[in-house]
């Protein structure tokens, strides 16, 4: 009794030094992303500009509305205040992954293995803050906590707020609907009840329900279908293919998932298959573009099994001398993958060219930004092209709004109609006053920005070429000809 106490202060301890080292390394070191989606666009909502009407985007509505809530409760730089409540999140998730592992495994040292697996993976699939990904884990984590909590059958009440929590991941992302459908099906089947599953049900379809009903009383719920769905399934978007390196990082960080997996179906604990089956459910978020930032959907459940699986294998470690010859070279594999594992979290710390701590994506635009400032008037307007994840960081650093309709700038978003159609129509009458063009980003395939580009030609003047920027070159700063006459 006394010594498994003192393993769970030393524990406790333990996790609370982690806790402080990933405030400080997130805050003062990494140098993550902002994305458009949780500093630009929030901004742009905070203005009159209201999602899927003036604002025409393809991700879930949950990241922006956050974002735009905090913007109004926080007076302070949004990139900033997403760098906070990045943070902020990355700490929640690294308490709730050392509850669950400790609540599965009846053990903190489980607990805090997988703690330590989530920080040092983190940073390396973590490269946008307070992304779509993070939050939809957020959230099915939180529900697998309420599904564990008690060791027999879920009551209604834990059924419900399971199927809240899960309905409301896929306000963040649409993926996460497969994650409903699976935990929907493990509960038909677990529990044996369809009572259960239609008040999971009920839960689930709760807050998109209240989404779809503000979208319908907004006017726009036939553009938030078509953004969120429809394009999206129409394979317009380009793909982004698996690479080798990424395939490494994934294999390595997922590894002993298969070995939980393996040990949950022999054992008693056949209920804790959910945990890999909807680890199993949030891969979707890879598809259809394999970047590092969706890995996070996943990675939280992964450090569970991960943490569970090494605090039952570590305690064996010491009679190694004992060992057969599997043992061994399990071992000895083991050392390899440890290196891979060492290598590959390491190597997320080296900073950027921007210099530690700093804000990718919105930091190298300060000084593009401030020599617009002192040229714009009043009510001035601003557009880049392209608007990419990054560009549109401009308009909150300016405090220049898009005359009206924005959408970015990405080519497949101009392969959907109604995209340069609105275009054509609108700045027929209501052109920006500033248009911000970076040259490196623009392809010749793009047929849509062409177009945009023969506009700029046509009725603006160029007034500035700005210096490097670090990832975008040197953008070429125009005004409406028109106001110079």
């Amino acid at each position: 009794m006394s010594t498994d106490w003192e393993l769970n202060v030393l524990a406790r301890r333990l996790l609370i030094l982690l806790l402080i080292a990933q405030v400080l390394s997130h805050l003062l070191w990494l140098s993550p992303a902002a994305h458009s989606g949780q500093v630009a666009i929030p901004w742009m909502m905070n203005r009159g500009s209201a999602l899927f009407d003036a604002i025409w985007e393809q991700h879930a509505p949950g990241s922006s509305l956050l974002g735009a809530a905090a913007q109004q409760l926080v007076d302070i730089d949004p990139a900033l205040l997403v760098k906070l409540l990045n943070t902020l999140l990355l700490v929640a998730l690294t308490l709730m992954i050392y509850r669950l592992a400790k609540l599965l495994a009846g053990s903190a040292a489980a607990g805090l293995l997988a703690a330590l697996v989530w920080a040092w993976w983190a940073p390396v699939y973590g490269n946008v803050m307070l992304y779509f990904d993070t939050l939809l884990a957020l959230c099915l984590l939180a529900s697998l906590l309420i599904a564990f909590h008690s060791p027999g059958r879920a009551s209604p009440r834990q059924v419900l707020l399971m199927g809240l929590l899960m309905g409301a991941a896929t306000l963040f992302k649409q993926h996460a609907w497969l994650a409903v459908a699976c935990a929907g099906g493990w509960l038909l089947l677990s529990e044996r009840s369809g009572k259960a599953a239609l008040i999971f049900a009920a839960g689930a379809l709760a807050l998109p329900l209240l989404q779809w009903l503000a979208l319908l009383a907004q006017g726009s719920l036939e553009s938030y279908i078509y953004w969120n769905w429809t394009f999206n399934l129409s394979g317009l978007m380009d793909g982004e293919p698996l690479d080798g390196d990424f395939l490494r990082k994934l294999l390595l960080s997922n590894l002993l998932v298969f070995p939980f997996a393996l040990l949950a179906l022999r054992g008693a604990g056949k209920r804790q298959l959910l945990l890999p089956l909807i680890w199993l459910a949030t891969l979707i978020t890879l598809y259809p573009r394999f970047g590092e930032i969706h890995a996070m959907g996943h990675l939280p459940f992964a450090a569970v099994m991960s943490g569970i699986v090494l605090a039952q294998a570590l305690p064996g470690l010491p009679a190694w001398r004992a060992w057969d010859t599997p043992r061994l070279t399990l071992a000895g594999l083991s050392i390899g993958i440890g290196i891979g594992w060492l290598w590959t979290g390491a190597a997320s710390y080296l900073h950027s060219p921007l210099g530690p701590g700093a804000i990718l994506a919105y930091d190298e635009f300060r000084l593009l930004a401030a020599q617009l400032n002192e040229r714009k008037a009043d009510g001035d307007t601003l557009f880049a092209l392209p608007e990419t994840d990054s560009t549109p960081q401009l308009h909150p650093l300016t405090d220049m709004p898009a005359p009206g309709f924005w959408v970015k700038g990405w080519r497949w978003y101009f392969r959907a109609e109604r995209v340069p159609r609105r275009f054509a129509s609108e700045w027929a009458a209501d052109p920006p006053t500033w248009i911000v063009v970076f040259p490196t980003l623009i392809r010749d395939d793009n047929i849509g920005i062409q177009d945009l580009l023969a506009i700029v030609d046509a009725r603006y003047t160029l007034q500035f070429v700005a210096d490097e920027i670090y990832g975008h070159g040197r953008p070429e700063v125009y005004r409406l000809a028109a106001l110079d006459e």
